[in-house]
This record gives structure tokens, C-alpha cells and sequence, in this order.
């Protein structure tokens, strides 16, 4: 139908409602109004050749006279054919005008429509002067929704020229602990791109940077001859040396407690000297045990050969509402490189998760993290002197482990690495990768983020 006849015919229609109304029922004192409402309330598309397009949810904005989906279609999605387009509006009648590329195509609730690219929609109120403008679009993700994207974003960072470092995410601050030539230095930032040299008290220029843990509340490390140290400081600066009836030889993890385990305790787990022997050990954490001492501890079995003391990537989670601390990799007493994991729900038990089934290489100084609801564990080096360029990652708290796909592989322009640091932001959207050795390069002084693109189509 053309424009000319569309109008009129619309004009004609509307008479014939107004004279209907002044002669049906009168108008009992009161004016009759005609609405100058011209909004589409509704609106919904389907397609036979695309059938979860129907499932799609259209929201409306009137202010902003956009109609969309805020869901965005999957990835790789296509609309090669015409669409069916439902609509319902204010004037309860056919009365919208496709107005797209300068075309005007009067357009019923049924009609098929090519959404391919946006639609521009010209409704006409129920009075046949006021209009109103839609801009309609189709959202599809325009990329891979598993795909990881690798950003480099800072350059030439002095103090990340160091034999070891540590980033911790603590307090809502991000913090790297640096160790050169036997001096320790700390360095704060809240957005792990700029950062600033922070005054550090009290922590030993012997102890082991890579071995620093955090729970909510506190830092906790220890000394290469078994000292151990706590800070509850907010700008992880302030140490103090706690006395603890054995020496400590690492510190595992803080376990904090899931929803299923009340009758515990949360508390730090740990590996201490006790009679000649490693043996596992808990410090209990709670509301009323601010500052527990050796009368809190407890004592569990002699660690096993085969479990790992240094190297080590330590892990805090939550399976089934219960609260674990997971070992992954590291070096065991004899100086062995392992690609074991162990886990434990209360500090003292540990149970290997992984027997001689392949699960991934031995790795020295590889990082892992707690990402996407999954363990990944990135960077690091072979026994062989290779450099890893995979992704390794655990769906089930470490026990079974997948080689990730091309689309999670580093770009060539990322320097593959080890003994770097890495963190995941307070928002679990962004990971960041700090320093490191290169192959080639040697000490590395940049920074890197990384993100899963599904992580951030949550971003609103």
C-alpha cells in the first residue's frame, strides 16, 4: 500500500471510530478523547529457520524510543531470511509505518520483515497527527563468547625487576611484594596499572615472597628458617612476628568455611617442623579468636613424601557449600617438579585429587587462578625448558583438567613466561599477569590483563 493511501485509509478509519463512539452510548456528560498515545507496548519476532529467536525478550525504551534485546544473541548467529514481527500498541490497530532507508511500507502485526540491520518504525497515535520514532534492533554477539582476549597495559614497570614477586588482591587494593638482592619492597595500586612504592615495616629480608598468603582479614608469610609473620594492616605494611611452638616450613592456604561445614572452625593451614618431622598444622580463625596463639593450633599427620613444599599454587573455593583450600603443582622435598593436586576441607587432611592419569605437565614457575568458576593454570616452564602457550583448566575443583582451545592461546605479541605474578580482580571480570621471565627477554617489567569475553557481557 502506498503512503498516500495508507494515510488516508487510516484517517477514514479513525473518523468512522470517532462518529461510532459519539453514537453508541453518548458521552454521559463527559468530552470523548481521543488518544495522541503513539508507543508500541509489545513487541516480539520468530522465525521458522531461527527457533530460539522467538525466545528472545525485546525491552522498550520509550524515553530513548529503542526497541532491543538486551540478551544478545549467541555468537555466529544468522538471520538470512525475512522474520515474522508481532507487535501491539497504544491504538490497538495496524498502525506503524517502516520507514528504514527512506522506504515508507505500512507494516500489520504478522507482516515478515527483514531485521538483518536496524529497523526505523513510525508509529501513528489513534488521532492521526501524533507520531512517534522507533529505532529497532536485533543484538547478536559480534564475538566468540569463550574466546580469551590478552591486552598488554603498562610498559617498562622498574620495580618489576625482581628475582621474585608476589601480587596479592587484599583489601580491595591490589599489592606486589618484591624481593632483589635480598631487600624487600612493597608497592600498592588500585587498578594494578598504576602503582606506588609503599613504606614496609617489620617482614624479614629472608622471607619467601612466592610462599605470602591473604584471607579476608589478614596477611600471613613466613622465613626460608621457619619464622612466621601476620599483618591485619590495610595497606599490607605493617608486620609483626608471631611465636609458634615449631617452625614453620610453608604455608598451605586459608580455609574459609563453607555454608555446610558450622561446626568448624576457618583458620590458616600450614606445614610445620614438629619432632624432626612436616607435619600438618591448623590455626584457628574465628570471631572471638582475634589473635590466636599455640593453644589454638592443631596438629594433623606427617606430611607425605610426594606432597609439595615450595612452588606451589595455592587456591581458596567453595564446592557444594563447602569451603576448600587446593594444591596445585610445586616442588616436594627431594627438589621434584609435580603436576599433582591436593585439596583439603579442614586444614588438616589432604587428599590427592589427581592419580597417573595426564592431567598437565610438570611447570615451574606457572601461575593459576580462580576464574570463571574454574582453576586455570597459565604461564610457567617445562622440565624441558619449553615455555607453555596453553591454558589448563579444572570445572571440578582440580580433580579432572582439559587443555582450553586455540581461542584461549596467548597472541604472539605476549612474551611467554614464568615466575610471573597473577591476579584476579575483586570483580572476577579481569585477571592480571605482572612481570616475569621471558625466553628471550629475560626479566620482564610489563603487564597484561586478560578476560574471558563472556566475563564481560555481564558488565552492564
Amino acid at each position: 500500500m502506498s503512503l498516500k493511501k495508507g494515510l488516508l485509509f487510516i484517517s477514514l478509519l479513525l473518523s468512522i471510530i470517532g462518529l461510532l463512539i459519539s453514537c453508541l452510548g453518548g458521552n454521559n456528560g463527559y468530552d470523548n478523547i481521543i488518544t495522541e498515545d503513539a508507543e508500541i507496548l509489545y513487541f516480539s519476532l520468530k522465525s521458522d529457520s531461527v527457533p530460539n529467536l522467538a525466545n528472545v525478550v525485546f525491552s522498550i525504551d520509550q524515553d530513548q524510543s529503542v526497541i532491543y534485546n538486551n540478551d544478545s544473541m549467541p555468537y555466529l548467529t544468522e538471520i538470512k531470511d525475512k522474520v515474522i514481527v508481532t507487535y501491539t500498541s497504544a491504538a490497538q490497530t495496524n498502525n506503524v509505518l517502516n520507514i528504514t532507508n527512506g522506504d515508507s511500507t505500512w507494516v500489520s502485526s504478522g507482516d515478515s520483515l527483514d531485521v538483518s540491520k536496524p529497523l526505523k518504525l513510525r508509529v501513528y497515535a489513534v488521532n492521526g497527527s501524533t507520531t512517534k520514532e522507533y529505532t529497532m534492533k536485533l543484538n547478536i554477539h559480534q564475538v566468540d563468547p569463550d574466546s580469551v582476549q590478552y591486552v598488554q597495559i603498562a610498559s617498562d614497570q622498574v620495580f618489576l625487576q625482581a628475582e621474585n614477586l608476589q601480587t596479592i588482591l587484599y583489601k580491595d587494593n591490589y599489592f606486589t611484594f618484591t624481593q632483589t638482592n635480598g631487600e624487600i619492597n612493597l608497592y600498592s595500586s588500585s587498578d594494578a596499572v598504576n602503582w606506588t612504592s609503599v613504606t614496609l615495616t617489620g617482614l624479614p629480608a629472608n622471607t619467601v615472597i612466592r610462599g605470602i598468603q591473604s584471607s579476608a582479614e589478614r596477611l600471613f608469610a613466613y622465613t626460608s628458617d621457619g619464622d612466621y609473620y601476620v599483618c591485619a594492616d590495610s595497606t599490607a605494611s605493617d608486620w609483626s612476628k608471631i611465636n609458634l611452638p615449631y617452625p614453620v616450613v610453608t604455608i598451605l592456604g586459608y580455609l574459609k568455611l563453607g555454608q555446610g561445614q558450622p561446626q568448624l572452625s576457618e583458620g590458616l593451614s600450614l606445614i610445620v617442623k614438629k619432632d624432626g618431622q612436616n607435619v600438618f598444622a591448623f590455626q584457628a580463625y574465628d570471631n572471638r579468636l582475634m589473635n590466636p596463639v599455640g593453644s589454638y593450633w592443631t596438629y594433623g599427620d606427617v606430611v607425605p613424601v610426594d606432597f609439595p613444599l615450595s612452588e606451589f599454587a595455592s587456591i581458596q573455593s567453595e564446592r557444594l557449600k563447602l569451603g576448600y583450600v587446593t594444591i596445585i603443582g610445586g616442588l616436594s622435598s627431594a627438589g621434584a617438579m609435580m603436576n599433582d593436586v591436593w585439596s583439603s576441607g579442614n586444614g588438616l587432611y589432604w587428599a590427592k585429587l589427581t592419580n597417573t592419569t595426564f592431567i598437565f605437565p610438570p611447570l615451574q614457575g606457572a601461575n593459576v587462578i580462580a576464574y570463571n568458576n574454574e582453576f586455570w593454570i597459565i604461564n610457567g616452564k617445562e622440565k624441558d625448558g619449553t615455555y607453555n602457550r596453553g591454558v589448563y583448566f579444572s570445572k571440578d575443583g582440580g580433580t579432572t583438567w582439559v587443555l582450553k582451545g586455540t581461542q584461549s592461546l596467548y597472541p604472539d605479541v605476549y612474551p611467554r613466561r614464568y615466575g610471573a605474578s597473577a591476579v584476579v580482580d575483586r570483580n572476577g571480570i579481569n585477571f592480571y599477569i605482572l612481570g616475569g621471565r621471558s625466553e628471550n627477554e629475560g626479566v620482564l617489567t610489563d603487564i597484561w590483563t586478560g578476560f574471558i569475553n563472556r566475563q564481560t557481557f555481564l558488565i552492564k
